[in-house]
């Protein structure tokens, strides 16, 4: 399985969201499939628009929210790995083709 943490991740330029309220929706523009997101999605999402490594927005948020680092590794590395196969996000330089 590939380590989504070590890898530098930006949206898709085929992703389009949508705020409502404290969540997001996400759409892949192709295929139709779409995600909602609840706050803490959002709060992923936001960061990896900002640029921020996977594995430092781990660590941001095991120390926010005091919970196990190992514990929030894992369920990034679910999250991410569910939006990289449907092409929410790209390794950072696929979303320009470069």
């Amino acid at each position: 399985m590939t380590d989504f943490l070590q890898k530098r991740l930006a949206p898709s330029p085929d992703a389009a969201e949508s705020a409502v309220g404290d969540e997001t929706v996400l759409l892949h523009l192709k295929s139709g499939t779409y995600f909602g997101l609840d706050a803490m999605g959002t709060r992923i999402w936001a960061m990896l628009k900002q640029g921020l490594a996977p594995a430092d927005i781990c660590a941001r948020i095991a120390a926010d929210h005091d919970v196990p680092l190992a514990t929030v590794e894992a369920d990034a590395r679910r999250f991410l790995g569910e939006l990289k196969d449907n092409d929410i996000v790209v390794e950072a330089g696929e979303e320009t083709g470069g």
